[in-house]
Protein backbone atom coordinates (compact mmCIF):
# COMPACT_ATOMS: atom_id res chain seq x y z
CA UNK A 1 0.00 0.00 0.00
CA UNK A 2 2.80 2.45 0.66
CA UNK A 3 3.89 2.16 -3.13
CA UNK A 4 0.54 2.92 -4.07
CA UNK A 5 0.71 6.13 -6.07
CA UNK A 6 -2.03 8.07 -8.55
CA UNK A 7 -0.16 7.50 -11.59
CA UNK A 8 -0.15 3.87 -10.99
CA UNK A 9 -3.75 3.84 -10.35
CA UNK A 10 -4.66 6.08 -12.60
CA UNK A 11 -7.46 4.43 -14.61
CA UNK A 12 -6.64 3.69 -18.89
CA UNK A 13 -10.04 1.82 -19.28
CA UNK A 14 -13.49 -0.12 -17.67
CA UNK A 15 -13.00 -4.45 -17.90
CA UNK A 16 -15.44 -6.97 -17.69
CA UNK A 17 -15.60 -10.75 -18.15
CA UNK A 18 -17.10 -13.85 -17.43
CA UNK A 19 -17.12 -16.55 -15.63
CA UNK A 20 -18.12 -19.72 -14.87
CA UNK A 21 -20.05 -20.25 -11.07
CA UNK A 22 -21.24 -23.73 -11.66
CA UNK A 23 -22.26 -26.55 -13.51
CA UNK A 24 -22.27 -28.41 -17.00
CA UNK A 25 -23.35 -28.00 -20.64
CA UNK A 26 -26.70 -25.71 -20.73
CA UNK A 27 -26.92 -25.97 -16.95
CA UNK A 28 -23.95 -23.78 -16.80
CA UNK A 29 -24.72 -20.74 -13.95
CA UNK A 30 -22.34 -17.21 -15.01
CA UNK A 31 -21.14 -14.61 -13.16
CA UNK A 32 -20.03 -11.13 -14.42
CA UNK A 33 -16.77 -9.44 -13.31
CA UNK A 34 -16.34 -5.42 -13.53
CA UNK A 35 -12.52 -4.08 -13.42
CA UNK A 36 -10.60 -1.39 -14.01
CA UNK A 37 -7.04 -1.40 -15.95
CA UNK A 38 -4.35 0.66 -14.38
CA UNK A 39 -0.37 0.53 -14.33
CA UNK A 40 -1.17 -2.14 -11.54
CA UNK A 41 -3.31 -4.48 -13.89
CA UNK A 42 -6.79 -5.59 -14.31
CA UNK A 43 -7.97 -5.27 -10.85
CA UNK A 44 -11.85 -5.64 -9.75
CA UNK A 45 -13.79 -2.27 -9.14
CA UNK A 46 -14.45 -2.82 -5.87
CA UNK A 47 -11.10 -3.56 -5.11
CA UNK A 48 -9.79 -0.86 -6.68
CA UNK A 49 -12.23 2.01 -5.66
CA UNK A 50 -10.74 0.62 -2.12
CA UNK A 51 -7.74 1.21 -3.24
CA UNK A 52 -8.09 4.53 -4.66
CA UNK A 53 -9.75 5.90 -1.59
CA UNK A 54 -7.46 4.28 0.99
CA UNK A 55 -5.28 6.19 -1.01
CA UNK A 56 -6.90 9.98 -0.58
CA UNK A 57 -7.55 9.24 2.76
CA UNK A 58 -3.13 8.39 3.25
CA UNK A 59 -2.69 11.89 1.10
CA UNK A 60 -5.34 13.48 3.35
CA UNK A 61 -7.17 14.88 0.01
CA UNK A 62 -10.45 13.71 1.04
CA UNK A 63 -12.24 17.47 1.46
CA UNK A 64 -11.10 17.49 -2.57
CA UNK A 65 -12.28 14.16 -3.52
CA UNK A 66 -15.57 15.75 -2.19
CA UNK A 67 -15.12 19.16 -3.93
CA UNK A 68 -15.08 16.85 -7.16
CA UNK A 69 -17.84 14.89 -6.06
CA UNK A 70 -19.90 18.08 -5.71
CA UNK A 71 -18.78 19.52 -8.76
CA UNK A 72 -19.84 16.21 -10.70
CA UNK A 73 -23.03 16.13 -9.14
CA UNK A 74 -23.70 19.97 -9.68
CA UNK A 75 -22.80 19.04 -13.39
CA UNK A 76 -24.38 15.71 -13.57
CA UNK A 77 -25.99 16.65 -17.17
CA UNK A 78 -26.52 12.71 -17.99
CA UNK A 79 -28.66 11.86 -14.83
CA UNK A 80 -25.81 9.41 -13.71
CA UNK A 81 -26.36 7.92 -10.09
CA UNK A 82 -24.65 8.85 -6.69
CA UNK A 83 -23.00 5.14 -7.30
CA UNK A 84 -22.01 5.70 -10.67
CA UNK A 85 -20.56 9.83 -9.90
CA UNK A 86 -18.59 8.25 -7.18
CA UNK A 87 -17.01 6.19 -9.39
CA UNK A 88 -16.19 8.75 -11.97
CA UNK A 89 -15.07 11.05 -9.28
CA UNK A 90 -12.13 8.42 -7.81
CA UNK A 91 -11.20 7.98 -11.50
CA UNK A 92 -11.36 11.53 -12.24
CA UNK A 93 -9.43 12.26 -8.96
CA UNK A 94 -6.73 9.54 -9.47
CA UNK A 95 -6.04 10.99 -12.73
CA UNK A 96 -5.57 14.63 -11.23
CA UNK A 97 -7.75 15.81 -13.46
CA UNK A 98 -8.18 19.14 -11.29
CA UNK A 99 -4.45 19.77 -12.00
CA UNK A 100 -4.90 19.32 -15.84
CA UNK A 101 -5.71 22.67 -17.16
CA UNK A 102 -6.91 21.68 -20.60
CA UNK A 103 -9.65 20.22 -18.43
CA UNK A 104 -12.74 21.79 -19.50
CA UNK A 105 -13.93 22.51 -16.44
CA UNK A 106 -10.41 23.41 -15.02
CA UNK A 107 -11.29 27.20 -14.14
CA UNK A 108 -15.01 26.46 -13.28
CA UNK A 109 -13.99 24.31 -10.05
CA UNK A 110 -10.29 25.47 -9.80
CA UNK A 111 -12.29 29.30 -8.60
CA UNK A 112 -15.00 28.03 -6.70
CA UNK A 113 -12.54 25.33 -4.85
CA UNK A 114 -9.04 26.09 -5.47
CA UNK A 115 -8.58 29.37 -6.57
CA UNK A 116 -4.70 30.04 -5.97
CA UNK A 117 -4.79 27.31 -8.71
CA UNK A 118 -6.82 29.29 -10.73
CA UNK A 119 -5.25 32.50 -10.44
CA UNK A 120 -1.41 30.94 -11.34
CA UNK A 121 -3.13 29.28 -14.76
CA UNK A 122 -2.72 30.86 -18.25
CA UNK A 123 -5.37 32.51 -19.08
CA UNK A 124 -6.74 34.23 -22.36
CA UNK A 125 -9.47 35.77 -23.86
CA UNK A 126 -12.25 34.56 -26.32
CA UNK A 127 -15.50 35.32 -27.92
CA UNK A 128 -17.63 32.32 -28.65
CA UNK A 129 -19.52 32.95 -31.53
CA UNK A 130 -22.53 30.83 -29.86
CA UNK A 131 -22.84 33.83 -26.71
CA UNK A 132 -20.69 36.63 -28.30
CA UNK A 133 -19.70 37.66 -24.62
CA UNK A 134 -15.82 37.60 -23.73
CA UNK A 135 -14.93 34.78 -21.71
CA UNK A 136 -11.29 33.39 -19.76
CA UNK A 137 -9.97 29.52 -20.93
CA UNK A 138 -6.92 28.27 -20.33
CA UNK A 139 -4.18 28.76 -22.88
CA UNK A 140 -3.43 24.61 -22.28
CA UNK A 141 -6.71 24.40 -23.11
CA UNK A 142 -6.89 25.51 -26.27
CA UNK A 143 -3.43 24.31 -27.40
CA UNK A 144 -4.67 21.17 -26.62
CA UNK A 145 -7.80 20.83 -28.31
CA UNK A 146 -6.66 22.90 -31.63
CA UNK A 147 -7.39 19.42 -33.87
CA UNK A 148 -11.14 20.04 -33.01
CA UNK A 149 -11.42 22.31 -36.03
CA UNK A 150 -10.29 25.28 -33.87
CA UNK A 151 -13.35 25.12 -31.57
CA UNK A 152 -13.18 25.66 -27.95
CA UNK A 153 -15.53 24.60 -24.86
CA UNK A 154 -17.98 28.62 -24.81
CA UNK A 155 -16.83 29.46 -20.83
CA UNK A 156 -20.77 30.36 -20.25
CA UNK A 157 -22.50 27.94 -21.84
CA UNK A 158 -20.43 25.01 -22.75
CA UNK A 159 -21.27 24.36 -26.31
CA UNK A 160 -18.10 23.49 -28.28
CA UNK A 161 -18.09 26.52 -31.05
CA UNK A 162 -15.91 28.61 -32.90
CA UNK A 163 -14.38 31.33 -31.70
CA UNK A 164 -12.26 35.20 -31.59
CA UNK A 165 -9.48 35.32 -29.84
CA UNK A 166 -8.19 38.23 -27.74
CA UNK A 167 -5.00 38.79 -25.87
CA UNK A 168 -5.60 40.36 -22.64
CA UNK A 169 -3.85 43.79 -24.13
CA UNK A 170 -6.84 43.96 -26.96
CA UNK A 171 -9.40 42.54 -24.21
CA UNK A 172 -8.36 45.04 -21.81
CA UNK A 173 -8.40 48.05 -25.00
CA UNK A 174 -11.51 46.47 -25.53
CA UNK A 175 -13.28 47.03 -22.40
CA UNK A 176 -11.59 51.01 -22.12
CA UNK A 177 -13.50 51.32 -25.38
CA UNK A 178 -16.74 50.21 -24.11
CA UNK A 179 -16.43 52.29 -20.98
Amino acid sequence: MSDLSYANLRCHYQTGRSYVISGEGRNRVYGYRTGVQCNLGDIEQKEWCQMVRDLIQREDEQKLYQQLLQHLKDHNYAKESIKELEFKALQLHASRIFDNEAWVDFLKFNRKYRPEIASSARLVWIVPECCKSPGEVTQTMLDSHKHIDNRACCPHCGRWVRFKFYTTTEMEERTNECE
